[in-house]
């Protein structure tokens, strides 16, 4: 989901219930569709999106048990600068049943400056 704002384009992602407590320093991001169309990944990298709102579920699925606000510029320049000068940032690829995928990334892989976090619960 993308959030408009006046100057500010925020994507929102929500996890549910029981991902938090199996991988407490990850997020995901869509990276393939069945259908071909352009994934959250793709418009991410492509500069779509100013900020990533990405949480964990609690248990009964009415709240958060964890939350971070990522700076999508902070991601960008990261993958840019893995690529350009081999810093490792530790991700992988998920496949469901339903032929989406999904790109993991570790939070805490991330390089200090700029900073991926700015804001969390």
């Amino acid at each position: 989901m993308m959030l408009d704002a006046r100057d500010v384009r925020v994507a929102a992602r929500v996890r549910r219930p029981g991902y938090g407590s199996r991988y407490p320093f990850e997020f995901t991001i869509r990276s393939r569709v069945a259908s071909g169309a352009e994934t959250e990944l793709a418009k991410i990298v492509n500069g779509s999106g100013d900020w990533m709102f990405y949480g964990h579920a609690n248990e009964d699925g009415r709240g958060l048990a964890a939350w971070w606000l990522l700076d999508l510029k902070a991601f960008r320049a990261a993958l840019i600068r893995q690529a350009a000068n081999g810093y490792r940032i530790r991700s992988g690829d998920q496949r469901n049943a339903d032929g989406t995928c999904f790109k993991w990334f570790d939070i805490r892989s991330f390089p200090a400056e700029p900073p991926l976090v700015v804001a969390r619960s």
